[in-house]
């Protein structure tokens, strides 16, 4: 019998699509809220030249004062899947494995894992590029409106002037 667990995703894996197209099967997902938590693209990238240059890709931090929370897909895999995340992740060099408590919308809560960039992989003078952002639209409908609205929304590599959410 298998044995399941529960793992987080904030970046283009909350896409069942890429989900899948990264050879990961899920038995069950959820809409979840991590409280005191946000995401920001402040993870420095493995390739470089593979992004523009002030360009980070996507990790998760505390909020500055304990308060709010962000949205993300839990998903219940086999835990066979485990090294798999793992290598997408680049655990634990790039991002480490860490299980935190998250709320579903029935407010009951559930253990899983989430991926967190490695403090000195990061920099947070780094932003998304648009496309990275543009990426985010076909997951719309598994995210609220204030919460998308603010993904798709804030400053860019492009436009770095914009309004950066909280």
């Amino acid at each position: 019998m298998a044995n399941y667990i529960y793992f987080f995703a904030y970046d283009e894996l909350i896409m069942p699509e890429v989900f899948e197209q990264h050879g990961l099967v899920a038995n069950a997902r959820f809409n979840v809220t991590l409280s005191a938590y946000k995401m920001v693209f402040q993870k420095i990238p493995n390739k470089p030249e593979d992004f523009k240059e002030g360009e980070g890709r996507p990790t998760i931090i505390p909020t500055d004062s304990n308060i709010g929370m962000m949205e993300g897909i839990l998903y219940e895999i086999n835990e066979n899947l485990l090294p798999k995340i793992d290598a997408h992740y680049g655990h634990p060099n790039e991002y480490h494995r860490k299980k935190m408590r998250f709320t579903k919308h029935d407010f009951t809560f559930v253990n899983g894992f989430v991926y967190m960039a490695q403090i000195e992989n990061t920099d947070s003078r780094l932003l998304p590029s648009q496309a990275q952002l543009d990426g985010y639209r076909p997951a719309r409908k598994t995210m609220t409106r204030l919460y998308f609205s603010r993904l798709v929304t804030q400053a860019t590599v492009e436009e770095p002037h914009k309004r950066r959410p909280g």
